[in-house]
């Protein structure tokens, strides 16, 4: 008599790499779409399993993201043991190209995390800074330490920028770029950088409540992110109660463009001013990027929209780095369109990343330190970068 079909079935294993697949999975999906945007039923279907077959290896979300973090950071507790400053910056471009995706985990998703892992990595990501410091006294004996702080947080920035999802450029073109912006910004001229800026007082506010409501706004959203940050937290930072909050704004969304609308005219009246007030376009440059460097950290620190939808402000940005451009091709005329497009890329990123270190700001130096690395990154030619500071 034969067996029936049941007795002959084989029970169905689970492929033994299937977490290490729900976590890729999840990792090019928060990468791509942002993790507010990521469902656990988006992350099953991309593996090609049911979300209850997702949830016995992941109870939540959350617990899925800080895993995907463990694992693609585990190397910060792997500090980097060379001495030789260009041997260093090898072997790290070689650690990131490998994986592309680190540095939009770092800067878009860590914020998701519980407060208690996200000061946890910051500290390892701060003692692997520290493990750069050999090789950057090998390339610069001599630098005080607020330098050496400001100089490794630089290194890192422009590693990062080898795979940032927002720069489109091919790796023939970005490798050199960032090899020769760390050539470059490890042996700028730096100002004295230890003396400590004096304690800031209370900032007057204006009296109109829109605009309290936006410059509350700017500040939360480029501290804490768009979607972490609630109308009912713009309204009690600006002391506007919630009936009248949407007085003046519809919605968070309305607010955000808002914010975006005003973040680009004062980058154009910047600019505007440095054309208007410059007899060269390397002196132009200068002052662009003097004007830009304090409102990184406001207005202009929300100047990518988080939610792409918000296409005046876009068109109007991607406009005002072509004047960067431009005026950079007219300052180092041997720098094609594309390498100047890349090194203007760079450069903008290499600001924002500062300003996310909030102890850097404490020194009187940093916004002339910062400009001098700025003009290191963005030039072809040898510049004296501390001019006309």
């Amino acid at each position: 008599m034969p067996a029936s079909p049941a007795f002959n079935a084989r029970p169905r294993q689970r492929p033994r790499d299937r977490k290490e697949q729900i976590l890729l999975a999840a990792r090019d999906l928060f990468v791509a779409k942002g993790y507010p945007n990521v469902s656990m039923a988006l992350i099953a279907q991309q593996v090609g399993i049911t979300a209850g077959a997702l949830y016995r290896h992941f109870s939540n979300k959350a617990v899925l993201l800080e895993e995907v973090i463990a694992e693609n950071f585990a190397w910060l507790d792997e500090p980097v043991a060379y001495t030789s400053y260009d041997d260093m910056v090898e072997h790290v471009i070689t650690q990131i190209v490998d994986r592309p995706y680190l540095s939009d985990l770092w800067t878009h998703e860590i914020r998701y995390l519980p407060e208690e892992r996200r000061h946890d990595l910051r500290r390892r990501m701060r003692m692997w800074n520290q493990s750069l410091v050999p090789a950057l006294r090998q390339k610069r004996p001599g630098l005080e330490a607020v330098h050496e702080e400001l100089l490794t947080w630089t290194i890192q920035s422009l590693m990062s920028c080898v795979g940032r999802q927002a720069i489109h450029s091919p790796m023939s073109l970005k490798l050199p770029v960032v090899r020769a912006a760390l050539q470059a910004v490890a042996t700028v001229d730096l100002v004295s950088g230890d003396v400590l800026a004096g304690r800031q007082a209370d900032r007057m506010v204006p009296a109109s409540t829109r605009e309290r409501l936006l410059i509350a706004a700017a500040a939360q959203f480029g501290e804490r992110g768009y979607y972490d940050t609630s109308m009912a937290e713009l309204g009690a930072a600006a002391d506007v109660s919630g009936p009248n909050l949407y007085s003046y704004f519809e919605s968070k969304a309305d607010v955000l463009r808002a914010v975006l609308d005003r973040g680009t005219h004062a980058l154009w009246i910047g600019l505007d001013d440095a054309l208007a007030f410059s007899g060269t376009a390397l002196e132009a440059l200068r002052k662009v990027v003097g004007s830009y460097i304090p409102l990184a950290r406001t207005w202009a620190s929300v100047i990518e929209d988080p939610t792409g939808e918000h296409e005046p402000a876009k068109a109007a940005q991607r406009e005002y780095v072509a004047e960067w451009v431009t005026l950079l091709q007219q300052a180092s005329p041997r720098t094609g369109a594309r390498e100047a497009r890349l090194r203007v890329q760079v450069a903008l990123f290499v600001i924002a990343d500062l300003h996310r270190v909030p102890h850097l700001s404490r020194y009187e130096s940093f916004h002339d330190n910062l400009a001098g690395i700025v003009l290191a990154v963005l030039l072809e030619d040898p510049v004296d970068v501390t001019a006309h500071r």
